[in-house]
């Protein structure tokens, strides 16, 4: 009953976040403290009704880069630790006896129990990973909680600072802007090529 009354209260607050998502970003324009900041950073990490990257983006142009990066990357870091936290204390016998029943994920768990802080790292920075996905994952498999938390910190920090920078530059030259998320998605999708490369080699 705990288990619903949980996932009860999670889908309330995303339908409220969803319904007001605009609004909350408004409000962060009119009362610009840091802790609203951040709980709003936190609040969007935690319930992602709009892509994470446009949220940096948005305060990278209202804020600047440093305050935008430091004010995101501490919000969705205190989002994966609350959904760690949930993963981990609330589903994960049941969800860790469905994933055992999925065959291909049974080698991918089992190499990310051997090397956590090495996987947590690499899905960090593969853009193409859910990110939410990362941290239920996590929760549920033998992930320890510090080099969780170690991983996620370190791995989200290059896509933060690139995004609020972009952000940041869209106000005095939107091509600079765009040209930056250009260059990170190319490097992206070489990193990313790189990676199945050597997978597919491995395999």
């Amino acid at each position: 009953m705990r288990k619903w009354l949980w996932l009860l209260l999670y889908v309330l607050l995303a339908g409220v976040t969803f319904i007001y998502r605009y609004e909350l970003l408004a409000w962060t324009e009119v009362h610009q403290s840091i802790p609203l900041l951040l709980a709003l950073a936190t609040l969007f990490a935690l319930v992602p009704v709009i892509p994470y990257k446009v949220i940096i983006i948005a305060f990278g142009y209202s804020y600047g880069m440093t305050m935008a990066a430091w004010i995101c990357w501490l919000g969705t870091t205190l989002a994966a630790m609350l959904v760690y936290a949930g993963a981990r204390t609330v589903f994960r016998q049941q969800a860790r006896g469905y994933l055992e029943r999925i065959r291909g994920l049974n080698r991918f768990t089992a190499w990310m129990e051997a090397h956590p802080f090495m996987g947590v790292m690499s899905m960090r920075l593969l853009p193409v990973v859910p990110q939410m996905a990362v941290n239920i994952y996590a929760g549920i498999t033998f992930t320890p909680f510090w080099v969780f938390m170690a991983a996620t910190a370190i791995g989200k920090m290059p896509a933060i600072f690139v995004f609020a920078y972009a952000g940041a530059q869209a106000g005095s030259s939107i091509w600079l802007s765009l040209a930056i998320l250009a260059g990170y998605m190319v490097l992206m999708a070489m990193v990313l090529l790189l990676f199945r490369y050597r997978s597919r080699k491995k395999a």
